[in-house]
C-alpha cells in the first residue's frame, strides 16, 4: 500500500491497516490488498491510485494445464503455480508480484495479461463502490436540506 499513498502529505504519521479474514477459500492476500485500498480511500487518505489484487494460477485439470484467475483454495493447493499480483491500474505499476511453482515465459505473459484484465474490472467495481457511497451521502444531505427548508 505504501507506494500508493502520498506519504509526503503525512509527515511523522503512522498509517496502520489491520485486516481480519473471517472466512476464506483462497486469495486472502489479494482480497486484503483490494479492501485495504478502499478502506484508505474511504478514510480520506490521499492516494496516487487505488490498488487491486488478483491471483492467476496454473491448474493441472483440465489437461493440458490451464491459467485461471482467482484460484480457490483447492485449486491453489493442488495447482502447478500461483501468481499473486497487486497493481495500481492507472499507471500499471505493480505493488506486488510473486510466483510459486513452474511456468513458461509465454505462460507468464499470458498470466500477466489475464491479471491486468481482472484488475481493470476489479478497479471499476472499486470506483463504483466509492462513487456509490458519496452519491448516497449527497441524497441524504439533500433530503436533510429540504426538510430544513420546509420548517
Amino acid at each position: 500500500m505504501e507506494s500508493s499513498i502520498f506519504l509526503e502529505y503525512y509527515p511523522k504519521t503512522i498509517i496502520d491497516v489491520f485486516i481480519q479474514v473471517l472466512c476464506a477459500d483462497g486469495g486472502t492476500r489479494c482480497a486484503a490488498v483490494t479492501a485495504a485500498s478502499l478502506a484508505l480511500a474511504d478514510a480520506g487518505i490521499s492516494l496516487r491510485d487505488l490498488v487491486c489484487g488478483v491471483a492467476v494460477g496454473k491448474i493441472a485439470n483440465p489437461d493440458p494445464p490451464t491459467l485461471v484467475l482467482d484460484l480457490s483454495d483447492v485449486e491453489d493447493k493442488e495447482g502447478l503455480g500461483d501468481l499473486p499480483i497487486a497493481m495500481m491500474p492507472r499507471s500499471k505499476s505493480y505493488t506486488l508480484l510473486q510466483f510459486d511453482g513452474q511456468i513458461t515465459f509465454d505462460e507468464m505473459r499470458k498470466a500477466l495479461d489475464i491479471a491486468e484484465k481482472g484488475i481493470e474490472k476489479l478497479n471499476e467495481i472499486q470506483i463504483q463502490t466509492i462513487k456509490g457511497k458519496y452519491s448516497q451521502l449527497d441524497k441524504e444531505i439533500e433530503t436533510e436540506i429540504s426538510k430544513e427548508e420546509d420548517i
